[in-house]
């Protein structure tokens, strides 16, 4: 009877030690969690939808956490682990540089050489949606970010195309897909560090992996656009735009993002093909006359200051996720959910239907594909890891559906901002609202269809082997 009596109050993990105890049983370790994504929605429903928003939601899951664990110190250790996570370590000093490349690649004017080329092409009128989409996916596949592709696409393209002829809502469907491609698969870009380290394994062999996913999406987008585009241009003449030829020889800074993929090709490392990049596009900028010393290190906008400033928000929401996955994970609740699913996922595609159901309801739920990677990442690869599936799959399914379900949702920070930057721009009026252009988002509609395609036919579908978790550092359960 003794022995029954310290198993219920010191319930075993899967490796055999002890649970963190907590008050009011499973429904108190679950809490944090519960705490966490109820805050989010709740900030969502609300019009709060900044990362930096969220950061109060990681303080009450904290909060909630302090007060269902019964051993203070316990549960200070467990933050502290959390936080002291190698894979938070990493991916921390990625966005950070992933936000310098970005400005750097946003102050070198590439997207009006871009803009003057097309503006040379005499493309037709209804294939200017595509030439929209193209220019967005160039520059949000080079920055890694879909922000910058359209804060730096979007005052240009829009009254551009628009004044062609062009319907806005098209264009900002087309822009707003582009953005979702290069944020889908740039090796620089945040959800693409966020889903091939959290589910431990290299980065340019997810973007290896992920290239075949993104191009049929692309293509089928691509395909969209001309066939959308030529229909809602018939019988209208297409009004030449006048651009800055001055611009042109800013096509060089494309060296930027070839040099750091290049860099990753030859398995130089994510951190040194960021620094020997932004070297080069250091160099460049003062080379051209976009850069002195105060507008580097100026703390108001000086490049470097801004760059770390932009992903402040992102990253302090990191820590936060870390530091739930850790409380949640102490308590019990990561096995309780992996042993459930062992003895309801029996195979490969129902884990990963699991998964991909998981990560796109969160986007829905905090409107957010980055935010909905980074909370999803951890945990998924905890569920997925015992089916031994490939981990650059599993980080496939969770940028593919992140970006694909979050950029169709319109309260997304993406879509919001694209819509303000259409009023700003003067093509819309006050009232714009991004449920009009959502569904011209061909790029996140293809990865959606794609993406499940792929778990429920089994295409891509690979599996590794002990040997091979283990040569890439990956620990097994």
């Amino acid at each position: 009877m003794k022995s029954a009596e310290n198993t219920d109050s010191a319930p075993q993990r899967n490796d055999g030690k002890e649970f963190a105890q907590t008050y009011l049983g499973r429904f108190g370790a679950v809490l944090p969690l519960l705490v966490m994504i109820g805050s989010m929605i709740v900030m969502v429903a609300l019009g709060y939808r900044s990362s930096r928003n969220f950061w109060a939601a990681g303080f009450f899951c904290l909060i909630a956490g302090f007060l269902v664990y019964k051993d203070k110190e316990d549960f200070t250790r467990t933050v502290t682990s959390g936080l002291r996570d190698h894979v938070l370590a990493f991916m921390t000093a990625c966005f950070l540089l992933a936000g310098v490349m970005s400005q750097i690649l946003a102050k070198s004017h590439l997207v009006d050489a871009l803009l003057y080329i097309l503006s040379r092409a005499q493309v037709p009128l209804g294939l200017i949606p595509l030439i929209c989409f193209l220019i967005s996916t160039i520059l949000s596949t080079s920055t890694g970010s879909a922000a910058t592709a359209v804060n730096a696409t979007g005052p240009i393209l829009l009254p551009l195309a628009v004044g062609m002829g062009c319907d806005v809502n098209l264009i900002c469907g087309a822009i707003l897909a582009g953005s979702c491609f290069g944020d889908n698969l740039a090796p620089i870009s945040d959800t693409t560090i966020a889903s091939s380290l959290t589910q431990e394994v290299d980065t340019m062999k997810v973007v290896r992996s992920r290239l075949k996913y993104s191009l049929i999406a692309g293509a089928c987008a691509s395909i969209g656009y001309v066939i959308v585009g030529v229909i809602s241009s018939s019988g209208k003449t297409v009004k030449a735009p006048d651009i800055d030829s001055g611009y042109l020889p800013n096509l060089v800074f494309l060296i930027v993002p070839i040099l750091a993929i290049i860099l990753m090709l030859r398995k130089q490392g994510v951190i040194t093909a960021f620094l020997v990049s932004e070297l080069v596009g250091f160099v460049m900028l003062f080379a051209f006359g976009y850069l002195d010393w105060t507008k580097l290190v100026d703390a108001d906008e000086g490049l470097i200051p801004s760059a770390f400033n932009g992903m402040t928000g992102s990253i302090i929401f990191l820590f936060f996720i870390f530091i739930m996955v850790s409380i949640i994970s102490r308590a019990g609740v990561l096995d309780m959910v992996l042993n459930l699913m062992k003895r309801h996922a029996s195979t490969g595609r129902t884990a990963e239907a699991a998964a991909g159901a998981m990560v796109s309801i969160i986007s829905i739920a905090i409107s957010s594909g980055t935010s909905a990677i980074t909370f999803c990442g951890p945990i998924i690869r905890k569920l997925l890891r015992p089916f031994r599936i490939a981990r650059t799959r599993c980080a496939n399914i969770l940028d593919g559906l992140g970006c694909g379900v979050g950029y169709l949702v319109p309260t997304n920070p993406g879509c919001l901002n694209l819509a303000a930057v259409a009023v700003a721009s003067g093509v819309v009026g006050k009232g714009f609202n991004p449920i009009t252009f959502v569904g011209y988002n061909f790029q996140s509609i293809a990865l959606v269809v794609v993406f499940w395609g792929a778990i429920l036919t089994g295409w891509g579908r690979k599996y590794e082997t002990e040997e091979e978790l283990l040569a890439d550092g990956a620990s097994i359960d």
